[in-house]
């Protein structure tokens, strides 16, 4: 069931219909979980028997944890079992190809490995979520759940589910215990958010993806101008689909009376990466320091390879390649250096455009390794980027350059009024009249109808 749908939008309405016209909060625990069930089902039915065993397990694991006097061993144990899981469905197959490499490269063959595991969707998301909530028992910063119906709606709300925001138990939890009252601004800036959020994923993100999937499929035919529009082209189209994401998420819980954290704030305007990881993935980035930087030491003691090694576990999270290492390593890399060089540039106006300028072009060139299907292919388009010969006998396409000029004046006029609440201090007209326009834009490019790229992670 895609989010960008007629499908979609009928269930979401009805399941929220549904939600208000029932008094008891416990009623409407049961609706948001029997509506998470239904949407996380519409997938793949048989997924449902893995996320109601990661339900049961971790409930009990955490009430265990919570009466235990000797909370780390079984903190560790829970841990453990969740990262089995996820390692099982998401590197079984990336581990096995590369023992098999490295055996056949002492002469030793091995039998192939065994095809992909089926990926359960959004199994990287839930488990970080209820990992997270496991530690914070552990740590005594909260007490376990002991109500089964909320424990679960917390583990698999399907606003949030499939990619996020990682949202912490002490956020969550408690606004589905408590009885919501119907807010007609939440709500109607929950259908703004809604329809903001789609017209990025269907307007920007989907448009943008045929230029980038032409692009990284033939990036021997790319001369210079065109591959580095077409790496624009990405890093417009990946904030555009997950930043598109995170506001529908936060328009669904709104209509449901549930506030999700912000999950992006201008990421492009970043001066520095570690600014940039301020804004982008903000859950995810707040997840790594809380639950892998600061255990691993933090600041205390070998503070660069704490960074190192968080960024690079943070690479391997998003998949199970090569390319996400690289892709980590280079931002682990990159904190290090901005850190040991803390004072490369003077602070005046010029260099902090010559930083800005730095910095986007940087993580740009590490979104090859992100969005490249496989090593060569990222290469490949280095060297369009790159290395010479460049050539320009063609002109870039008008198109993408229109639409790179799109999304720019989009994210600058609209951009701030995803973060907060500005749309309710606009007059109706204007918040009628902008709502309109969207949702034209929207059923203008209804045609492209792609799913959302963190769904595979």
């Amino acid at each position: 069931m895609l989010f960008n749908s007629i499908t979609f939008l009928l269930f979401h309405f009805l399941f929220v219909g549904i939600y208000w016209m029932v008094p008891q909060q416990k009623v409407r625990q049961v609706v948001l979980l029997l509506s998470s069930v239904l949407f996380y089902g519409w997938y793949y039915w048989p997924a449902l028997i893995l996320l109601g065993i990661s339900i049961l397990v971790n409930y009990g694991f955490s009430r265990w944890i919570d009466s235990a006097e000797q909370k780390k061993k079984i903190v560790t144990l829970a841990v453990v079992v969740n990262l089995c899981s996820l390692g099982w469905f998401k590197y079984s197959a990336f581990i096995s190809a590369n023992l098999v490499a490295f055996f056949s490269s002492f002469g030793i063959t091995l039998s192939d490995p065994p095809a992909s595991a089926w990926l359960p969707l959004g199994i990287s998301f839930y488990t970080f979520q209820v990992i997270g909530y496991l530690v914070d028992v552990g740590r005594g910063e909260i007490r376990a759940e002991r109500n089964l119906l909320a424990f679960g709606v917390f583990k698999c709300f399907y606003g949030q589910l499939v990619a996020g925001p990682i949202v912490r138990a002490h956020t969550l939890i408690p606004q589905l215990k408590e009885k919501r009252v119907f807010r007609a601004s939440d709500f109607l800036l929950g259908i703004y958010l809604l329809i903001a959020g789609l017209a990025m994923k269907v307007c920007l993100a989907d448009t943008l993806a045929q230029f980038v999937d032409y692009g990284f499929a033939n990036p021997n035919e790319l001369e210079i101008a065109t591959a580095w529009l077409t790496l624009y082209a990405f890093a417009a189209q990946i904030l555009s689909d997950f930043w598109g994401y995170s506001t529908v998420a936060i328009g669904l819980g709104l209509m449901y009376g549930i506030k999700l954290p912000i999950n992006f704030n201008l990421p492009y305007l970043a001066t520095s990466i570690r600014e940039f990881w301020h804004r982008w993935h903000i859950t995810l980035s707040e997840w790594l320091r809380d639950y892998l930087y600061i255990p691993l030491g933090g600041n205390r003691k070998h503070q660069h390879r704490n960074l190192f090694l968080t960024m690079l576990l943070g690479g391997i999270w998003h998949g199970a390649s090569w390319n996400f290492v690289f892709w980590g390593a280079g931002h682990g890399i990159w904190l290090v250096l901005e850190r040991v060089c803390p004072k490369m540039l003077p602070a005046n106006r010029f260099f902090l455009i010559v930083k800005w300028l730095l910095v986007f072009n940087g993580v740009c060139l590490l979104w090859v390794f992100f969005r490249a299907p496989t090593f060569p292919v990222a290469m490949d388009f280095f060297q369009a980027l790159l290395i010479p010969p460049f050539t320009m006998k063609d002109s870039p396409p008008d198109a993408l350059i229109f639409i790179l000029l799109g999304f720019t004046a989009y994210t600058a006029i609209l951009g701030k009024s995803l973060t907060d609440r500005r749309f309710l201090d606009w007059g109706l007209g204007r918040q009628v009249g902008l709502t309109i326009l969207l949702v034209l834009l929207i059923l203008s490019f209804a045609d492209a109808r792609l799913d959302f790229i963190y769904f595979v992670f």
